[in-house]
């Protein structure tokens, strides 16, 4: 009961991190958020240690928990490695995926509204990442991408590239679709 309880609480901090909720260098304090969750310490020091490991968070003893901020040079490696996933998430998908379930993507291409326009870009990467077949895929790319958005790598949107990806896939063009991904995972 006690590690589902930390389980929610970790989930529960972590949307709100992504979310800006907990913005960079904001301090959580254990005994204010075992007031709020309405839950004792242990669940909420639980999920605070897991969101250290994960780097979301910094612990100063005594003092609390500072929301992290990745350097230019963290996110970079950070796209570094996603660049790589994906393209692995390209390849299987030009193997495993229908037409239709490429099709699929084209949902996430609307761009009407920064915020519905950066949901859709993480959702876009995330449901090609599901079409590739490998189940593993998906977990490792969400953390990346939960980091990189949280990094607040702001630009223009241009979800242009994620039709064009489709577009690719669709022709069975891994060259282009990479072209089109290495446009949309950039470097800062």
């Amino acid at each position: 009961m006690e590690r589902r309880l930390s389980t929610q609480i970790y989930n529960a901090i972590r949307e709100r991190i992504d979310q800006g909720v907990y913005g960079p260098r904001s301090f959580l304090n254990e005994g204010q958020l075992a007031s709020d969750f309405g839950v004792s310490r242990a669940p909420v020091r639980d999920a605070l240690h897991l969101l250290c490991g994960q780097g979301y968070l910094i612990s100063y003893p005594r003092k609390g928990y500072m929301v992290n901020v990745f350097s230019t040079k963290e996110v970079n490696y950070m796209q570094q490695i996603r660049r790589h996933l994906e393209r692995l998430s390209l390849q299987l998908v030009i193997q495993n995926a229908t037409d239709g379930e490429i099709c699929s993507l084209r949902q996430f291409t609307q761009t009407s509204g920064a915020d519905l326009a950066e949901t859709n870009r993480n959702l876009f990467h995330m449901r090609l990442a599901e079409l590739s077949g490998n189940p593993y895929l998906p977990a490792v790319l969400k953390d990346l991408l939960g980091k990189v958005c949280f990094a607040a790598i702001r630009r223009e949107s241009d979800l242009g590239c994620h039709e064009a990806i489709i577009e690719a896939l669709l022709a069975w063009d891994l060259p282009a679709a990479e072209a089109a991904l290495d446009q949309d995972v950039y470097d800062l």
